[in-house]
Parts: structure tokens; sequence; C-alpha cells
């Protein structure tokens, strides 16, 4: 009997990963794609801003594609959190400094 308790318990366990392991790889596409729209978003401001925001943008791009990297190798929730709040200040910060501008108006409106 205790035989077949921790083989339904191994089965149930296995059955666990498969699904955890699914969903972990469901959520790091959604992750990857919405990201790559926020990338495509800053790239398109380091295009178009002043020259002193130009660098800020590439800055705020250049980091967004480092958290692409590490969500596409291994998902930590916690870290990605961090990674969120970070890029969170940086974009307040460029926005605040184009204040008045065409570009940042539009931008803080999207």
């Amino acid at each position: 009997m205790k035989i077949s308790r921790i083989a339904i318990i191994d089965r149930k366990l296995d059955a666990l990963r498969r699904f955890t392991v699914s969903k972990t790889q469901k959520l790091r596409k959604k992750l990857i794609s919405k990201l790559e729209v926020l990338f495509n978003h800053a790239t398109q401001m380091a295009r178009s801003s002043d020259v002193a925001n130009r660098d800020e943008w590439m800055r705020i791009a250049g980091y967004i594609a480092q958290v692409i990297n590490s969500v596409a190798d291994s998902f930590d929730e916690v870290k990605f959190n961090t990674d969120i709040k970070q890029l969170r200040v940086m974009i307040e910060a460029a926005k605040k400094r184009a204040t008045g501008t065409r570009e940042g108006a539009s931008e803080a409106d999207q």
C-alpha cells in the first residue's frame, strides 16, 4: 500500500511540475511580447527626442533589452518586479525632463 501512495504522490508531483513549466513558458512569452512593445516605443523616443533626451531614452531601451534577456534566460518573479520598478523610475525621470516637449507629452499620454 505504501508503494501505491508513493506512486500517486510521484505522479501528482510530476503533473504539477509540467503544469508549472507550461504556465511559466506562456508567461515568459507574454512578458517578452509586452516588453518588446515597450522597447520599440523607447527606441522611437530615442530617434525623435532632442540630443540630451535621446541618450536617456537609449539607456531606457537598453535596460528593457536587458530585462527581456533576463526573462528569456530564466523567469524570477522577484527580480522581474525589481527590474520593472527600476524601469518605471527611469521612465518617470525621462518624462519629467521632457515636460513641455511634444515628444514627452505624447509619451506620457499613452
